[in-house]
């Protein structure tokens, strides 16, 4: 196995660094990409099993050097859910749809950042002229989360979770396991029961991947969005766990 990594740069530097620590320890080999993306050519020929680790763009060109396919959730994942996994309301159409709306609603890309993700009010949405029409989008009431929790998930299981943002802090290491007593369930275990879906409410297949989940003040926990995990921080995630979801997300 390998570990191809983009440059460390911002904030994902010590989660970079992280994750080539955990890919040794597993005994993989870690190789950080050139500035350029662009891989020797006797590494694109070893044929090598592996994941990338960066940004969407960055780990969907090196799959494609490496002749790897990257799994993620659909687009339409997150509006599949039952409205009690979700709280919400929430809508799968096309950017071109959404900018057609009528009422005030958070709206954001299903694929990769190509907009802003915010609350518009009607006929604010006014993307970059080489933003297509037909990018895929998610459109949902909004909602207001006090405690948000980071899930790797793998094979239906929560391998790793973090704390990344607790009444307004946002991914300091002292509020990773910050969590709230009062609930009667842990967020992981709130993601968990949804995909053992002992009630058969669940109708749509969840690959290896991240899923947030957080609390809205008032009605409990609630699913956040999904990711890719080969394309998102660790915050206070193990490394080690998270990095093996990341391989199952990542086939030669």
């Amino acid at each position: 196995m390998i570990l191809i990594t983009q440059q460390r740069v911002g904030k994902s530097h010590n989660e970079i660094i992280a994750l080539q620590m955990a890919a040794e320890s597993l005994g993989w080999e870690v190789y950080p990409a050139e500035y350029s993306w662009r891989l020797p050519d006797e590494l694109i020929a070893s044929g090598k099993v592996g994941v990338p680790y960066g940004s969407q763009t960055f780990c969907e060109v090196i799959a494609q050097q490496m002749g790897w396919t990257l799994l993620f959730n659909s687009f339409d994942w997150l509006a599949k859910l039952p409205e009690p996994y979700v709280q919400r309301k929430i809508e799968f159409m096309t950017l071109g749809e959404a900018m057609k709306l009528t009422e005030k609603k958070f709206i954001k890309p299903a694929d990769d950042k190509l907009f802003e993700a915010k609350v518009y009010e009607p006929g604010t949405l006014i993307p970059h002229e080489t933003v297509p029409l037909d990018t895929p989008s998610l459109v949902s009431d909004i909602v207001s989360f006090d405690l948000e929790y980071r899930c790797f998930v793998e094979m239906n299981r929560v391998r790793t979770w973090s704390n990344y943002i607790c009444h307004e802090h946002l991914a300091d290491p002292k509020f990773f396991d910050m969590i709230d007593t009062s609930e009667n369930i842990m967020p992981h275990e709130y993601v968990q029961d949804m995909l053992w879906d002992e009630e058969g409410l669940l109708d749509v297949e969840t690959v290896a991947c991240v899923i947030d989940v957080g609390r809205i003040p008032g009605k409990g926990y609630a699913i956040i969005e999904t990711n890719p995990a080969w394309a998102s921080g660790l915050y206070g995630c193990d490394p080690v766990s998270a990095l093996k979801v990341m391989a199952q997300a990542c086939k030669k």
